[in-house]
């Protein structure tokens, strides 16, 4: 088999040479410190939806490069109509999205909708390669499906690491029937992430070079709501840098209480989540309610990649500020060797916001950060986020996977990381939803292709997940949700007892960590035919190839016909894949790299 090198060199070059090859929008004010503004939808209360009755909600996005400093430090970023985080996209349970997006990045693209089922819309999941071909520069294409589930989800980019770029934002489900309704005044949305200086193309390239020995890229700062505080004086000469980035604030009026959804969006990092003299009341995980326990009221919220929670907090103390702390866990990264790409990074772990009392004037906070008292690089402690509604894991496990997580160097020593000694490359041009669909049997796939499948109608399917590797990996299931039935140290089958499996009330999720040398077991319900992606959301790691695909009842989804739109979303990539390869990329010569043996295949 070979690999479309000259194709795949040319994405990825297409993003290291942006600055050449697709048109920055410059803002019309020269002042770095408006360009740091995020929308004010993260820093308001969310408004209330009117009406009862399910309603079709109308969205268009415009994918779209653009000059912003987040902490500060300008650069550019891959945006959703100019914003980072993108428009807030909020709807009731039952309601019918209809998002129509436009790339005019330079680039292909993706959006998957984090944490949404997609039942019966498999192909608007939004995975490149799995579920649909990239949506092409200049095109657009129109996301359609209906909401059945309520909670804290986002939207991000799934086309190589542009998420990491900026292309992300926050989807918020309500339910009128949410047993925390009424236990709140208002609902705030919070998001927490690492950021980069650099775009993520020339990162990529140097992490997938042959005799690259180093770890992740090494993040720059730490955001709060896509704000942060860099220390400008480390920028590099030639830079743009803004000293002066307000704190993300957070206004509240004492004796009334507040929900706070909370995502982590980051591309590498864990991070912990606090508000000094505020306890927060675990409401909410990944949208499933939690049982209203003493245990489930936290100081410190530890929050991985990808993971979202509710919390409740009471504006019941002096009027003041105080801080919001987010701040990246540096142990639960790798070892910042001087073979690690920015390893001299002058990173801030530590970003902070405000909470502000009404009444309370513009003085500094002077509120003192809880001391740390939970093990880290771990999920939040199980009996804090029970399901609030009793749900019994299923007992008889109709299909059993085990799956070792994988790193090896190929022939040309370039680091893979992979299931079960497969690292996963995608067809770009060929999603495997398609192929199903076209009557392929998964099983005659390629090896890398990682296609695991299980065809009973609403059986139990249940993943060991093994890490006998020394780096923690969040693990991310599209298009379900599943109970952790056991979760612990030990990188073995010997590790594990069946008899101290939590068949009772185990954790619902959508996102778990599995830290180094531990494993988990989760379970699930097979009611949700199609293609669906397991992968580890730290995003260095899916472009290595941690990725696993669930063909799900391929029988039933293989009478499936793929919507016209999605069929001819392939037509106009392939279109634009061909126009590529007539086209001619040169690297400098001193490029860290002469060829990527990642990202795509084709067929």
């Amino acid at each position: 088999m070979k690999f479309k090198i000259s194709l795949i060199l040319g994405f990825i070059l297409c993003g290291f040479l942006v600055t050449i090859a697709t048109p920055i929008e410059l803002e019309k004010s020269n002042d770095l410190k408006s360009r740091s503004a995020s929308e004010s939808y993260l820093f308001d209360p969310l408004p209330k939806l009117k009406g009862n009755s399910p309603k079709t909600r109308y969205y268009h996005f415009e994918l779209k490069v653009i000059k912003l400093s987040p902490d500060g430090f300008e650069r550019p970023v891959w945006s959703v109509d100019g914003q980072y985080p993108g428009p807030l996209i909020q709807a009731n349970k039952g309601d019918r999205l209809v998002i129509n997006v436009t790339n005019n990045l330079g680039d292909p693209a993706t959006i998957h909708w984090h944490g949404i089922f997609q039942r019966g819309t498999n192909w608007y999941d939004g995975v490149r390669g799995q579920t649909q071909c990239p949506i092409p520069n200049r095109v657009s294409f129109t996301y359609n499906y209906t909401l059945e589930q309520s909670g804290t989800f986002w939207y991000h980019s799934h086309f190589l690491a542009q998420y990491v770029d900026g292309l992300i934002g926050v989807l918020i489900v309500h339910d009128r029937e949410d047993p925390y309704l009424n236990s709140y005044d208002e609902e705030y949305v919070i998001t927490v992430s690492d950021w980069y200086h650099s775009p993520s193309a020339p990162l990529l390239i140097q992490r997938t070079a042959p005799h690259y020995t180093g770890g992740n890229p090494y993040p720059d700062a730490a955001l709060i709501s896509g704000l942060g505080q860099y220390n400008c004086s480390a920028a590099p000469v030639g830079s743009h840098c803004n000293p002066n980035v307000p704190p993300p604030t957070y206004n509240v009026q004492k004796g009334k209480k507040y929900r706070f959804r909370i995502i982590n969006t980051s591309a590498y990092s864990t991070l912990t989540f606090s508000i000094d003299n505020h306890p927060l009341k675990v409401i909410e995980a990944e949208g499933t309610p939690v049982k209203n326990v003493s245990v489930a009221t936290v100081k410190f919220l530890p929050i991985h990649i990808a993971q979202r929670y509710s919390v409740i907090l009471n504006a019941n103390q002096p009027v003041a500020n105080y801080y919001i702390r987010a701040s990246i866990i540096d142990s639960c990264l790798a070892a910042r060797t001087n073979d690690t790409i920015n390893y001299n990074s002058s990173i801030n772990f530590n970003a902070t916001g405000i909470l502000h009392y009404h009444g309370a004037g513009n003085n500094k906070p002077k509120s003192i950060a809880y001391p740390f008292t939970f093990p880290l690089c771990q999920d939040l402690n199980a009996n804090a986020i029970r399901p609030y509604k009793d749900s019994p894991a299923p007992t008889k496990v109709t299909n059993d996977f085990v799956f070792e997580i994988y790193f090896a160097r190929d022939d040309d020593d370039v680091a893979h990381l992979g299931i079960n000694n497969s690292s996963f490359m995608p067809f770009f041009n060929n999603p495997t939803n398609l192929r199903i669909m076209l009557q392929e049997n998964y099983t005659d796939f390629d090896t890398d292709q990682n296609a695991y499948g299980y065809d009973i109608p609403n059986g139990c399917v249940q993943i060991t997940l093994l890490n006998n590797k020394t780096a923690d990996h969040p693990f991310h299931l599209h298009g379900h949700n599943f109970w952790i039935v056991a979760q612990g140290p030990g990188a073995f089958l010997s590790n594990i007892s069946k008899s101290s499996y939590n068949l009772k009330n185990p954790v619902i999720r959508d996102t778990t960590m599995v830290p180094r040398l531990s494993h988990v077991v989760i379970r699930y319900i097979a009611d949700n035919p199609g293609v669906w992606a397991f992968h580890c959301h730290i995003e260095w790691h899916v472009e290595l190839g941690l990725v696993a695909q669930l063909i799900e009842r391929p029988t039933e989804f293989s009478n499936e016909t793929l919507p016209d739109d999605v069929r001819a979303l392939c037509l106009e990539y392939n279109s634009y894949s061909k126009k590529q390869k007539r086209s001619t990329f040169t690297l400098p010569k001193d490029a860290m790299v002469n060829r990527v043996q990642m990202y795509r295949k084709e067929k």
